[in-house]
């Protein structure tokens, strides 16, 4: 969902550039001509226009992103120009055609082409029609697996519609592996439900490989595997890799110096540990184990006699992970759920035959998905979010009202749940949002979504007349995603006539209605001859916070008066804080243009801000260590008063100062107990250094929080007194699995924006703490703690506590 506004404007200038590279780098024929590059056992795809119509600039860009693919698989595609005269019967539609020589294969309406996707799904289908066979009923499908007994493999796929990205990576897979499979497709939830407890509405695609080579008997079942894994490239070819390795291997030498292919994807390997007198059995007990492991790991059979090493009889099962440094593990085991356990197969997950494995959709690699699946909810009737075609989608264009458009995929969890939150929008704040809701689906409204360039679900947009759409990049909830569609409206940043008005602006009167949603209003003032300066870069940082904050600018007479009254000389910029009715200045002078978006975003958080799931990131941006209050509640005015002083007398400027409710964020109970492994008492201040050292370090328990205890315990851990009470694990947080790179992707978007990569496990230093409390009992005599502090005294001014 990251994004940042300017980036439509360059995906507007890519786009345009395309279609005109579209129009001129595709090949293009003449209607007289055309027949002559029709060369025998040639395969093209040619598309006949006879006018430059709007719709088919959209169309030329994505035949031209399909004539690379397709060239890889020895298909051309070109355009045929028809002149007025042309008599052809292939000018007379809008459509393009497929041909093998000079025999025409398949024609193809052009809006069934829709994307690159589509294009390349449905050549390959034709193409392939030997290869792939496409199926509309359970009874089809047992036909096709008692035809193939004792010949070749099935690979299974349910896609929502062809054309899809999924159905184009299975028709490229089929292209590799045809010869070897059989591959059957089909768009029929019923024919999925005969083998997959899913609910066919929730998935976009599936894969199943259903073993029949292996069967000789013509009463026997095919064995099946579904893969739970999304419908890519990189993952169907993986996929079938692993369903062509052996089901079982011998293993006659050292396990650890054994190696596979599972081992080399990143899987582990299990060994049944046998002996000549047990070796029938345990090869019947390793092949149990593989059925139910397909997929996930390997399984091999290790004869004693013959493996050159001592393995002592106790142990039946050894387990080798992928990891090169990782050893062999040998182990005791009774029963076979406990091997399955050690690879984390629950046991909702095992099929109840071996000749069958179900996937569960609630066990996914993205965290995100798999808990928003398991918490899931009925859908609510969508009568305040309408949904929107391609004849109504165009509405949003025109109307003077904004329209927030939710972009969304009918079986993706993410989005059902916000297509919940929208409908409770809605409800909740009828009567006082003035921006119009509406939805669509992307898996009926394909060209809609294309035009539209929506390559993340769910997205948010609102779109107005006149204006370019705006990316909704907040919180995915109800009341966040209300705050902003209700400041949305809003002039941003408005322009103010008069001192009056400018003042009735900081003060809050102008938007009392308002209040509830906002707490910070945000007002630039400028001179009269500041117009083409600094007033310009203000504006244009403004815009970008359209939606999340209340911003006004004043560049009258009176501005420098009104500056002057709150300390900062034009350029400046005032923070009116509702909360604590505070009016904070901030002049802007020589500050770059490319600063002053962050400058207020920084000063939206507030002096002393809350840590949330919305806010941690900003605050990671800024490369400091942490100083976080941990709190139950809202901090006492007493302990906020105190640490609202060291701010403002800038003693804390190389810190993050902030604060963490642990009732608002639940998560700051488990943060606190891997620190202290039990939760210690609240309010409790604690220092995360994100350096090399990873120490973390916690104000003494009991002690009272105030100016000099806190600049006292800070002094100690700068001069090395105090001991860490945790350290930061220097290892990364990397991702589930290769492909599952989110941070990566991220990263893409905005370098900036996975900056939060920090090192979050942690290990115990109660060893370390141990060591080091001897040391300190031998420096008791010349330890810091054993001096007064010259600033001793809690009520002396912050400005006069030089010395720090």
């Amino acid at each position: 969902m990251a994004a940042f506004p300017w980036f439509f404007l360059l995906l507007l200038y890519v786009n345009s550039f395309f279609m005109i590279s579209a129009q001129h780098t595709l090949p293009e024929l003449t209607s007289d001509d055309y027949a002559d590059s029709l060369a025998p056992r040639k395969t093209s795809l040619l598309y006949f226009s006879g006018s430059d119509r709007p719709g088919n600039v959209i169309f030329l860009e994505e035949l031209q992103k399909s004539s690379s693919v397709l060239q890889d698989y020895g298909i051309s595609v070109a355009k045929v120009r028809c002149v007025e005269e042309a008599a052809l019967r292939f000018c007379a539609e809008d459509k393009a055609y497929l041909f093998r020589g000079s025999k025409l294969l398949r024609e193809f309406p052009a809006d069934t082409l829709f994307d690159v996707n589509a294009i390349v799904a449905n050549v390959l289908f034709v193409l392939l029609y030997n290869e792939v066979k496409y199926i509309t009923s359970t009874l089809e499908l047992q036909k096709l697996e008692d035809a193939t007994k004792g010949k070749k493999n099935i690979v299974f796929t349910y896609v929502r519609a062809i054309g899809t990205p999924e159905h184009r990576y299975v028709m490229e897979a089929a292209f590799a592996h045809g010869s070897t499979h059989q591959f059957v497709v089909t768009t029929e939830s019923n024919v999925l439900k005969s083998m997959s407890p899913e609910d066919p509405s929730l998935i976009s695609a599936r894969l199943v490989f259903i073993h029949c080579k292996s069967v000789t008997n013509a009463d026997q079942k095919c064995q099946r595997t579904l893969s739970d894994q999304p419908l890519t490239t990189i993952h169907i070819h993986r996929f079938l890799k692993l369903m062509g390795l052996p089901l079982v291997v011998e293993v006659s030498d050292d396990p650890n110096k054994f190696s596979s292919v599972h081992l080399q994807l990143g899987l582990p390997v299990v060994f049944i540990l046998s002996q000549q007198e047990t070796y029938e059995v345990d090869m019947e007990t390793a092949e149990d184990v593989a059925w139910q492991l397909l997929g996930k790991a390997g399984v091999g059979v290790v004869q004693r006699e013959k493996s050159g090493i001592n393995i002592p009889v106790a142990y039946n099962v050894a387990v080798k992970r992928p990891d090169e440094n990782s050893p062999v593990k040998y182990l005791k085991l009774k029963e076979i759920q406990q091997i399955l356990d050690l690879i984390h197969v629950p046991k909702e997950e095992q099929p109840e035959k071996p000749e069958e494995s179900h996937g569960d959709p609630g066990v996914q690699d993205d965290e995100v998905a798999r808990d928003v699946y398991r918490n899931r909810r009925p859908v609510l009737p969508l009568k305040l979010v309408p949904s929107l075609t391609d004849d109504t989608f165009k509405t949003v264009f025109s109307s003077a009202r904004p329209t927030a458009v939710l972009f969304y995929m009918i079986w993706e969890h993410i989005s059902i749940t916000l297509l919940q939150f929208f409908q409770e929008v809605a409800e909740k704040y009828k009567g006082i949002l003035e921006v119009s809701l509406a939805a669509v689906n992307c898996a009926d409204w394909t060209v809609v979504c294309t035009k539209e360039k929506i390559t993340q679900f769910p997205s948010v947009r609102i779109y107005q007349a006149g204006q370019e759409p705006v990316l909704y990049q907040g919180m995915m909830g109800t009341d966040e995603l209300a705050r902003f569609l209700i400041l949305f409206h809003l002039e941003c940043p408005r322009q103010l006539h008069t001192v009056e008005e400018a003042g009735g602006f900081i003060s809050g009167a102008m938007h009392t209605s308002l209040r509830p949603y906002h707490n910070t209003s945000i007002l630039g003032l400028f001179t009269l001859d500041m117009k083409e300066g600094a007033a310009e870069d203000f504006i244009m940082a403004a815009r970008q916070l359209r939606g999340s904050a209340v911003v006004g600018i004043y560049t009258g007479e009176s501005a420098s008066v009104l500056a002057q009254q709150y300390g900062a000389p034009p350029p400046a910029i005032l923070f009116s804080r509702r909360s604590v009715q505070k009016v904070n200045a901030v002049s802007i002078h020589n500050v770059p243009a490319d600063e002053i978006l962050p400058l207020l975003k920084w000063e939206l958080l507030g002096e002393f801000p809350e840590v949330t799931v919305e806010s941690l990131p900003a605050l990671m941006k800024r490369q400091k260590p942490l100083l976080i209050l941990f709190s139950d509640g809202v901090p006492s005015p007493r302990n906020e008063k105190h640490i609202l002083s060291l701010v403002r007398g800038r003693y804390l400027e190389q810190y993050v100062t902030c604060w963490l409710n642990v009732k608002n964020t639940p998560a700051g109970l488990l943060v606190l107990k891997t620190y202290f492994s039990v939760i210690p008492p609240l309010p409790q201040l604690v220092l995360i250094s994100f350096d090399s050292l990873g120490q973390v370090f916690a104000l003494p328990v009991g002690q009272q929080i105030s100016e000099v205890s806190i600049l006292y315990w800070l002094e100690m851990v700068k001069a090395g007194e105090e001991v860490p009470v945790y350290f930061l694990s220097k290892d990364d947080w990397g991702p589930p699995l290769p492909h599952y790179d989110f941070l990566a992707m991220m990263d893409e978007v905005d370098p900036n924006l996975a900056a939060q990569k920090i090192r979050i496990r942690m290990k115990s230093t109660r060893s370390k703490k141990a060591e080091m409390s001897t040391k300190e009992e031998k420096r008791q005599s010349t330890s810091l703690r054993r001096t007064i502090p010259k600033f001793i005294d809690g009520k002396e001014e912050s400005g006069r506590h030089e010395e720090l």
